[in-house]
């Protein structure tokens, strides 16, 4: 394709100007009559490395390469449906009118426009002062990460990603069983890399947070398991996770997540096992890494869909 001018405009560049162009409304029809409601629907396991083994990191990998701009406009509303309808928790009413308003592309009126931004803002921001992009691109590598993996049927528990981007501590954790039907632990770090930067540079950088801050994660995500919210089982096994992480028993594993632009290597987490050095038992190191390749513009969209009606 060629502009008025003759200049020839960038097959990328052409996709993120048509996706710029979608609305809220349009690409929600999109993901309904295509009956495409779920992150599986656009980003299926293309590689999955499953053999257990001893200092060995098990991985998946989610690749789309060339989402239509309608298949990552509809994508990008499907992420911000399921994030709002979780941040308005119990209000359903307020996350009723934030999507009624947004799909219509009506503006919500005061004085619920002001109660729904407070929804809003810790994780994106207003639009008069939007959150910084590396807040928002982590934030939407962390949905993903959970929307993948929350629904395996060997998930007991798994937390919905923080609720501000500024919050400090672990991007995630699972508690699930394994094969024999144990009780185990997953601390994960998740990771973005969105520029032309070394895939493994941004993965060192989770295993070396991993090895420096797991420990205080650890402490910082059993303390919020009272009793009364949860059942003896849980309570029991959470209760021997520090110092499992501190032996780095087969109780307790770590998990890393990258969201990227750039294809990938043939082996991204080769080097986990060097990094974590305790986690050594198979079962205890997991990777997953999600390719999308315009993964900056899906973020974008993301932000622009849950602005749409303030």
């Amino acid at each position: 394709m060629t502009s008025s001018g003759g200049s020839k405009t960038p097959l990328g560049k052409q996709r993120a100007s048509a996706l710029a162009d979608l609305s809220a409304g349009e690409s929600e029809e999109f993901a309904r009559t295509h009956r495409r409601l779920v992150v599986h629907d656009y980003l299926p396991v293309t590689f999955h490395d499953g053999v257990a083994g001893a200092s060995k990191c098990e991985w998946s990998s989610h690749i789309a390469a060339s989402l239509t701009p309608e298949q990552a406009g509809a994508l990008a509303w499907v992420l911000i449906d399921t994030m709002m309808r979780a941040r308005f928790g119990p209000a359903t009413s307020l996350y009723d009118t934030w999507r009624e308003h947004t799909i219509a592309g009506t503006k919500i009126p005061s004085p619920d426009k002001e109660t729904i931004e407070s929804f809003i803002e810790p994780v994106f921001g207003l639009p008069d002062a939007p959150k910084s992009e590396d807040h928002l691109q982590g934030h939407v590598g962390e949905w993903l990460w959970h929307l993948l993996t929350k629904d395996n049927v060997a998930v007991r528990i798994q937390p919905d990603p923080k609720g501000d981007v500024t919050d400090a501590g672990a991007d995630g954790f699972s508690i699930y069983e394994n094969a024999a039907g144990t009780l185990r632990f997953r601390l994960w770090e998740s990771k973005k890399n969105t520029g032309t930067g070394s895939l493994s540079t941004s993965l060192n950088q989770a295993y070396e947070q991993l090895a420096a801050s797991g420990q205080r994660y650890v402490a910082k995500i059993v303390g919020t398991f009272m009793p009364g919210f949860y059942d003896d089982e849980i309570l029991t096994f959470i209760a021997e996770v520090p110092a499992a992480w501190t032996q780095g028993d087969e109780l307790v594993g770590a998990g890393v997540t990258l969201a990227t632009h750039q294809p990938l290597p043939s082996k991204p987490f080769n080097k986990m096992s060097k990094k974590l050095p305790l986690l050594n038992k198979p079962g205890q190191l997991r990777g997953l890494v999600t390719s999308i390749s315009c993964y900056d513009e899906l973020s974008s969209t993301v932000r622009r869909y849950a602005w749409t009606a303030l």
